[in-house]
């Protein structure tokens, strides 16, 4: 695992600035290489052959294709043999290797061969062509940079800003965040630096640059099968997708919430592991406390358990430092949680399994028995006129999330699926967009794309799975394990698991009311039932409470000062919404956390850009 960057100009100084600023990316070496209309490099952290010869960037026999490369390719044995057939000749034991020969041997169809997750860029020598790859499901990041014929990329935007010095902001990408917590899969924060979307290639030659698309998830070809054929299966992926996970030259662990998808991961670990070590982080508040699930699945397969105890004093610790590293204004507050189970494992571990995934390839989420609720509208209609009372007068004596949301969405039927989609998924309503935002702008074309199966759930799926997933979850991920030096590994996104679970019928991943119904049932004889079957709780913290009690003084002065943040969005109508949030009227605690980070992070960029 490491940290890449490059540009198309010859710089030794500030190559290795860049580098620098990805340190805790790749601690163990730092290494670049320049040619005319070329300066890139690599901080390594070393996994697989911790030797020199690993040492990056690495070239082809003659030396005219190199490679800087942030990743895993878990069958690069394979392909290593097949390329050693065909005539290649290796010095080293890693997967970047065999990456600069597939290149030199099947272009830049190569990333079409490679199982894995990663980010790389090739140089061509002699035709002056530079192409960088992203994985398939966008597990690890890479973001570019283009002004006129300037061309620079790395891992972090930090590395990019060290040639460019005075970013401008993206005004609609700072509306997106405050509306889903993320800034878009092709847009960042800053207007001349963009994001390599997850499954693209992107060759820059002769001052001009081509993407393009070399994967996409498939929901349109469903398999026929009982239960017990899609059990089968879902075991023997689970089985591989996690077995090559294992492969490493440094200890191994995983992240263990006591949730089902961690816990999973856990069971097949045991498989092929003895003494695995497991991690979590327990809550100072016991309705969010998983702890003792977690304590369950590590007795059962016998694994050394380390945890850490979350306090609202992390919160205020660890957030300047999170929104600094970030780069860019994130709106889930999980990763708190996640930067400090990441920092207990790396004491003891360099790569950690973790459970991320589950939820969009199987219909984890809650939110996707709200569509349902939506859909039986839709072909429903007269069920409005029944549902629509019962929902309103339910959701003012119950606390209930789901229940409060369905009376919302059931105004929502005239809307198109990605429409709803864009609405359902918003921090805020469309009214309180009207009143808290200084510009409106309609994002739900933005998801129009991956809504094009015949069924609705697929469709949601589909657009969880190429926006959420990458720009929320994995984001998440990569920043929380990076920050520590830790690589993290995801046996639910391996790519042929994935294109498997997206041949399942959705009544199966969501049966009734039921989330991960298959799923579920595929771990019956693996895992205590009373994992598989307990309340979903999802990892996090208790961000409403927290905003209520211990850290409301925090939030409600940072919102209430005059700040640059007053340029985007109304500070009456923050102060009303920290009102009703106050006095239990309405939850707004992840619109009001979106908008706290994204002032804390603008007082940061006016201190270090202006």
């Amino acid at each position: 695992m490491c940290g890449i960057a490059g540009f198309n100009w010859d710089d030794k100084k500030l190559i290795n600035s860049m580098l620098d600023s990805l340190s805790k990316r790749g601690p163990d070496e730092s290494g670049f290489y320049i040619d005319r209309g070329i300066s890139m490099g690599t901080r390594r952290l070393s996994v697989i052959d911790l030797s020199k010869k690993g040492k990056q960037p690495i070239s082809n026999e003659d030396g005219t294709k190199w490679i800087a490369y942030n990743g895993e390719i878990y069958n690069f044995k394979e392909l290593r043999d097949e390329l050693q057939k065909k005539g290649h000749k290796f010095t080293s034991g890693t997967d970047t290797e065999v990456i600069i020969h597939s290149y030199e041997e099947y272009g830049k169809r190569c990333v079409e061969k490679f199982n894995g997750m990663f980010a790389f860029a090739v140089w061509d020598t002699k035709k002056k062509e530079l192409f960088i790859a992203r994985d398939r499901l966008g597990v690890k990041p890479l973001f570019y940079f283009m002004d006129g014929k300037k061309f620079a990329f790395a891992s972090e935007i930090k590395a990019i800003l060290k040639y460019h010095k005075n970013p401008s902001i993206d005004e609609k990408s700072i509306y997106f965040y405050l509306n889903y917590g993320y800034t878009p899969n092709n847009k960042t924060v800053f207007t001349k630096i963009f994001k390599l979307p997850a499954g693209c290639t992107l060759t820059f030659k002769n001052s001009e640059f081509k993407i393009e698309k070399y994967w996409k998830i498939d929901f349109s070809r469903k398999e026929d099968g009982s239960e017990d054929y899609f059990i089968k299966k879902i075991r023997e992926h689970m089985e591989e997708s996690v077995k090559i996970r294992l492969i490493a030259d440094v200890p191994v662990g995983a992240f263990l919430s006591g949730g089902l998808d961690s816990s999973a991961i856990v069971a097949y670990i045991s498989k092929h592991k003895d003494n695995l070590k497991t991690f979590s982080v327990g809550f100072e508040h016991d309705k969010f406390d998983e702890s003792k699930y977690a304590k369950i699945v590590s007795e059962k397969f016998g694994t050394e358990h380390h945890q850490m105890q979350f306090t609202h004093e992390n919160v205020i610790k660890l957030l300047p430092k999170l929104v600094d590293y970030y780069d860019e204004p994130f709106g889930d507050p999980s990763m708190m949680p996640t930067y400090l189970v990441s920092t207990v494992a790396r004491k003891h571990v360099t790569v950690s399994l973790s459970g991320d995934g589950g939820d969009e390839s199987f219909l984890g989420y809650d939110r996707y028995k709200q569509y349902r609720l939506i859909n039986l509208q839709n072909h429903a209609p007269f069920l409005s006129k029944i549902a629509n009372p019962f929902i309103k007068s339910l959701s003012k004596i119950t606390n209930h999330n789901l229940i409060k949301k369905t009376g919302k969405y059931l105004e929502f039927n005239r809307l198109n699926g990605y429409e709803q989609y864009s609405e359902l998924r918003s921090a805020f309503g469309s009214d309180e967009r009207k009143n808290l935002f200084l510009k409106n702008h309609d994002f739900s074309p933005y998801f129009k794309e991956f809504f094009i199966f015949k069924n609705y759930l697929d469709n949601i799926s589909n657009a969880d799975i190429n926006t959420y997933l990458p720009d929320d979850i994995l984001t998440k991920l990569d920043r929380s394990t990076m920050m520590v030096s830790l690589e993290g590994r995801v046996p639910f996104l391996d790519y042929k698991f994935m294109e498997f679970s997206a041949k399942i019928p959705a009544r199966l991943k969501l049966k009734g009311m039921e989330t991960k119904y298959i799923l579920k049932k595929s771990l019956i004889g693996i895992l205590p039932r009373e994992i598989i079957y307990r309340k979903k709780q999802g990892f996090s913290f208790p961000l409403d409470l927290y905003i209520k009690n211990e850290l409301k003084d925090l939030v409600k002065n940072n919102l209430s000062e005059k700040s640059k943040l007053h340029e985007y969005v109304d500070k009456g109508h923050i102060e009303k919404l920290l009102r009703l949030h106050y006095n239990n009227e309405k939850n707004y605690a992840n619109g009001l956390w979106a908008i706290f980070i994204l002032k804390l992070w603008l007082d940061m960029y006016l201190k270090k850009y202006n």
